[in-house]
This record gives structure tokens, sequence and C-alpha cells, in this order.
């Protein structure tokens, strides 16, 4: 039962992490988060089972609200706007 439980948690681990690494850059940055900072926490911390739950209870409520209540508001300079979408 406890390996199944510790399984689970590197798994959920994992794909906070891979939730939050996979985030632009632009997000972050409108979120006014330092993605170095919390790839580095959720890895390291990730390593050890309760304090990777915490770092990922965190980023989940502290961090990924405020990106994607910024999500409209960000603009990616590399992309132009689709000239098909009404404004």
């Amino acid at each position: 039962m406890s390996t199944t439980l510790t399984v689970s948690f590197y798994l959920l681990n994992a794909a906070v992490f891979i939730l939050a690494a996979t985030r632009p850059s632009s997000t972050w940055l409108a979120a006014d988060r330092n993605r170095g900072f919390w790839l580095t926490l959720m890895a390291v911390a990730g390593l050890l089972c309760i304090p990777g739950l915490l770092a990922d209870a965190a980023f989940l409520i502290g961090v990924l609200p405020r990106m994607l209540a910024n999500r409209r508001q960000v603009q990616d300079p590399r992309v132009r706007p689709n000239p098909f979408i009404k404004r």
C-alpha cells in the first residue's frame, strides 16, 4: 500500500513539474513569478515525497491561478495575430 502511495506521489509531482515547465516564459513574466526558482524547487523537493507535495500544492494554489488570470493579456511578440479571428 505504501509503495503505491509513494509512486502516485512521484507521478503527481512529475505531472505538475511538466505542467510548470511547459508554460511559456511570457506567462511566467506576466504572473510575476520566477520560473527557475519554481522549477528548481519542484525538482529538488520532488525527490522527497512530502516536501514535493507541498511544493506542488504551493504552485497549484499560488502560481497557476495567476498565470491563468493573465493568460488573455499575454501576447508573445514572436507570434503574429491570426487575421481570421475577429477581435
